[in-house]
């Protein structure tokens, strides 16, 4: 695998794992309180609103992170 294909397996992992923690935090539910009715559809947009900020967040990390490399070469 090239490096860059590397990054962007990572990349893609992490917006998926942080869109279901976002997803989880934005329907308000109780870990300790697990019978408290949620609605995980009315939450969806604001979790998706948050994971395209996180996303744009990460490729801009990575985009600062290895510009400095590609320049030198």
């Amino acid at each position: 695998m090239r490096p860059f294909q590397k990054i962007l397996v990572i990349d893609a992992s992490v917006l998926v794992g942080c869109f279901f923690l976002i997803w989880m935090l934005t329907t308000g539910a109780n870990f300790l309180l697990p019978t408290i009715q949620t609605d995980y559809i009315k939450s969806l947009p604001l979790a998706l609103m948050y994971t395209a900020l996180v996303g744009v967040l990460i490729v801009l990390g990575t985009v600062l992170l290895f510009l400095p490399r590609i320049k030198r070469r």
